[in-house]
């Protein structure tokens, strides 16, 4: 795989999971209902599954994604799991919320850096 692919791939997977995480966290918002809808569900065990970047389940999804969330020294900015847990549980605290707005804004740097990159090799 050519770096140009490699970049373009990691790219689209920050995308697709602040898109994701935007998602969850606008219906957090705006919605009433303690049960968490299919996008919430599906981060929730996303984040869970991150915990031991995806082996035990087999996830190449929560591998990327432990991946894109770990700082410079390697260390994951949240305890990913135990998030993801409460997401399955149902309602989202306003914790929860300020968590996931603290991840969406890694995958935000991280999505600046590999367009830094793409734009470098264009």
């Amino acid at each position: 795989m050519s770096d140009l692919s490699l970049l373009t791939s990691i790219y689209a997977n920050v995308e697709h999971f602040a898109s994701l995480i935007d998602t969850v966290i606008e219906h957090a918002r705006t919605s009433a209902t303690p049960t968490p809808g299919d996008a919430q569900k599906r981060l929730g065990q996303l984040l869970v599954d991150a915990g031991d970047q995806g082996q035990a389940s087999q996830s190449y999804e929560a591998l990327m994604l432990d991946s894109l969330l770990r700082d410079p020294s390697g260390e994951t900015p949240l305890d990913l799991p135990q998030l993801g847990s409460r997401l399955l549980g149902g309602a989202i605290s306003s914790s929860d919320q300020k968590q996931l707005e603290i991840l969406a804004q890694g995958l935000e740097r991280e999505r600046s850096a590999v367009a830094g990159r793409l734009r470098g090799r264009g």
